[in-house]
């Protein structure tokens, strides 16, 4: 089974050569490729990378494609029949590539994707309050970055589940990773989708429902993938032992007004593509009410005016754009609905 590894740089050269050795560096089965999507790449960039990494395929694009954008970019260019994703502001540990690879080659063709199990990179304890370096947990929880005796290590994820209003989120996200080792939830259930920071595609499975959408950018683009599979039947697993190192945010921050704005758009963009009627109905009313708050209570906003303005104009062709789509799909209302009672998590 030959695989090729798709990461995506942007203006990160020092973090993206840090991944790149940590997979070049694996003991795998297999004719395994690096493939690195240079976003808004310098003068000369694939000359520099070949001195350190002779065998790199090196893609560069003048603009900024985004994660989508960039990973279809990669997609294009590499062979191998499964695709590894691996964020660039993440280490894979040793054995990440054989044990999700093999993970794949001992599943039914009904499985199309394994993801990996990422920690958060550092050290946290628990902190009292939210403040701007504080992380929160899907239970409320607070946690801080800290290297004192009682700091434990953290879980990124260990794919991604959604919420009954389309909210995406990594399953696992904050949980202690004694926990998370010692089995439990990710042990017992598959998650719903994968996360692009690290997992393991097959690329018949990929191309069956469409590829990446580069019109999302970044954010959500990963779940969409995952809906349009599983309406397709296609199943999603987990492999613990497949494990990456992810420095959270390195690129974008975890609460910007991109991040934001991103989340804001294309979670409305993705269950326009993939929900039903009712799920989109709610998503609709739930962004109008955030509006209305944000509207309300400025200083506390949300999204911007201006992003809100933004919204409201590309609005209409993100639901012209997913009508299209929808049509293409074969997917019946029932099909979506089933798909939809797979929220929050379910067991193999």
């Amino acid at each position: 089974m030959d695989a090729s590894v798709i990461v995506v740089n942007w203006h990160q050269p020092d973090l993206t050569a840090r991944c790149i050795r940590s997979l070049a560096d694996q003991d795998v089965e297999g004719t395994v490729e690096i493939v690195l999507v240079e976003n808004e790449a310098a003068p000369g960039a694939a000359e520099r990378w070949a001195r350190e990494f002779p065998d790199l395929v090196v893609v560069e694009r003048a603009d900024n494609a985004g994660f989508a954008g960039g990973v279809d970019a990669g997609v294009r260019v590499s062979r191998g029949d499964v695709l590894v994703l691996l964020n660039n502001d993440a280490v894979a540990e040793p054995g990440f590539l054989e044990s999700g690879l093999s993970r794949l080659r001992g599943e039914g063709e009904d499985v199309a994707v394994v993801t990996a199990a990422v920690e958060l990179e550092g050290t946290f304890e628990p902190a009292s309050g939210p403040g701007a370096d504080v992380l929160t947990g899907l239970d409320g929880s607070w946690w801080r970055r800290s290297t004192s005796s009682r700091a434990v290590r953290l879980v990124n994820g260990t794919g991604v589940d959604v919420d009954r209003s389309g909210n995406g989120h990594d399953r696992d996200w904050l949980r202690p990773v004694e926990d998370e080792r010692g089995g439990g939830r990710s042990a017992s259930e598959e998650p719903f989708g994968f996360s692009g920071g690290a997992a393991f595609i097959r690329r018949d499975a990929l191309a069956e429902v469409g590829g990446f959408d580069a019109s999302l950018f970044m954010y959500y683009e990963d779940l969409d993938v995952s809906w349009r599979l599983r309406l397709g039947g296609l199943r999603i697993v987990h492999d613990p032992r497949a494990r990456a190192v992810h420095r959270h945010a390195a690129s974008s921050g975890s609460g910007s007004s991109l991040v934001r704005y991103q989340s804001m758009r294309n979670r409305l963009a993705v269950v326009a593509r993939n929900g039903s009627a009712s799920l989109l109905a709610r998503v609709v009313v739930r962004t109008l009410v955030r509006f209305l708050r944000d509207l309300a209570r400025p200083a506390a906003a949300q999204l911007s005016g201006r992003d809100w303005a933004r919204l409201a104009r590309e609005t209409p062709v993100l639901v012209r754009s997913a009508r299209r789509a929808r049509r293409g799909d074969g997917a019946s209302g029932r099909d979506r609905r089933r798909v939809e009672a797979l929220f929050g998590g379910h067991r193999r």
